[in-house]
């Protein structure tokens, strides 16, 4: 069974120093979309996670461990899925601008759900300094405010993420939609975590800490 991401999802691409921006109004199959009704131009890859006890030397010397495992298959990252999450295909439609190369993700319903995206750089993120990040991601942000998701703060907080810098937004739509959103950098992947509830807030945000904190990436 897929399940569609419900609300707005952002992500920055660095190409070559210029950031491309995608703004997602999806919603989880069988559920209502919080945006305006739009057609989408493309979509993302939706892949079945793959459960597994350990990641191994193929996924780029990454160890994660455990009965619960997401390792995909050729994926920078593996994560542990929290308890009370189950395993489930993402769809994420976009209106413009570059998709994800690879999406998954782990879900209580239909608007409570945590996704993981996966963003491939044109450059080493790593050469960049905290401030050029934010400038690229404030595009995004901005176009996202303009659609009508309003943020806490448009400066996001750094933080980092498995010795990764991280770059944390929060903010919520008038459906009463909100999102938790990390874009985490390392070499030429960006790696963005969406923990996102309309009801079950203390289980999502305990589920993305436990994402967050048994989380390996490579890049």
């Amino acid at each position: 069974m897929g399940c569609r991401l419900a609300g707005a999802v952002a992500a920055a691409m660095l190409l070559a120093g210029c950031a491309t921006t995608v703004a997602g109004n999806p919603t989880a199959a069988g559920g209502g979309s919080s945006a305006p009704d739009t057609e989408p131009t493309e979509e993302t890859q939706s892949t079945e996670p793959t459960e597994t006890s350990e990641s191994g030397t193929d996924e780029g010397g990454l160890a994660c461990e455990g009965e619960d495992v997401v390792a995909p298959e050729g994926q920078p990252f593996c994560f542990t899925i929290p308890a009370g999450f189950r395993p489930n295909e993402i769809d994420v439609e976009t209106e413009a601008g570059s998709t994800a190369s690879f999406t998954t993700g782990v879900v209580l319903s239909q608007r409570d759900l945590i996704i993981l995206s996966v963003y491939p750089l044109g450059l080493d993120s790593d050469d960049a300094s905290d401030r050029e990040l934010i400038d690229a991601l404030a595009t995004v942000i901005a176009q996202l405010d303009a659609a009508g998701f309003d943020f806490t703060e448009t400066e996001p907080l750094v933080l980092e993420v498995d010795g990764a810098r991280a770059f944390f937004y929060t903010g919520s739509d008038a459906t009463g939609l909100h999102i938790d959103t990390y874009f985490i950098f390392r070499g030429a992947v960006e790696l963005q975590v969406n923990c996102q509830w309309q009801t079950l807030e203390t289980e999502v945000l305990a589920g993305c800490d436990d994402v967050l904190d048994s989380l390996q990436i490579t890049g």
